[in-house]
């Protein structure tokens, strides 16, 4: 029988979400308060559609080909380091970002399961990078989407072995140290 995340977000709690934001925003309260709740039921929606469980992201859950060169090897060098002190899971899109397109959809009266799933499909991808490239990569663009997550990755010089398509899934068992 198939467990239903308790945690698993639904159409209906995003919208209420998007409503959240406006209504906030409306109030005088900046985006960055105003959008957290959004950006954690995007994120996690997302997430359980593309196969990963409601659970904060590590770099277990990443497959290994969405692992940078650069993580691949110190993931090599430091078989027992703890993955924190040089690793971290970069989305692809950020998670504002990806908040404010799920917002477009609601604003527009077109957020439903099957845009809300192509939206996931093209935009949420995680992968694993070195916490060098996350330096590089929020100087450039914190918080804006490019066109593609690959795109903003290699705006940053983040290269990997293999490109997998966005919204590919994860999975559970461990791919990191």
């Amino acid at each position: 029988m198939d467990r239903i995340s308790k945690n698993k977000p639904t159409i209906e709690h995003l919208q209420i979400a998007c409503r959240h934001v406006r209504e906030m925003r409306d109030a005088g309260v900046t985006e960055n308060h105003a959008i957290r709740t959004l950006e954690l039921f995007a994120d996690v929606y997302a997430k359980l559609r593309n196969g990963g469980s409601a659970t904060p992201h590590h770099v277990g859950q990443v497959p290994l080909g969405q692992w940078s060169i650069e993580a691949r090897k110190l993931r090599d060098q430091n078989p027992n380091g703890k993955p924190r002190d040089y690793l971290r899971v970069e989305h692809g899109t950020p998670r504002r970002a990806f908040a404010r397109k799920v917002m477009e959809l609601a604003e527009s009266g077109k957020l439903n399961g099957q845009t809300m799933d192509e939206l996931a499909k093209r935009y949420w991808k995680l992968a694993v990078i070195t916490v060098a490239g996350d330096d590089r990569l929020n100087k450039i663009s914190r918080s804006e989407a490019l066109e593609t997550p690959d795109e903003r990755w290699r705006k940053a010089g983040i290269a990997f072995d293999q490109i997998d398509e966005p919204g590919v899934g994860l999975r559970n068992e461990k791919a990191g140290p």
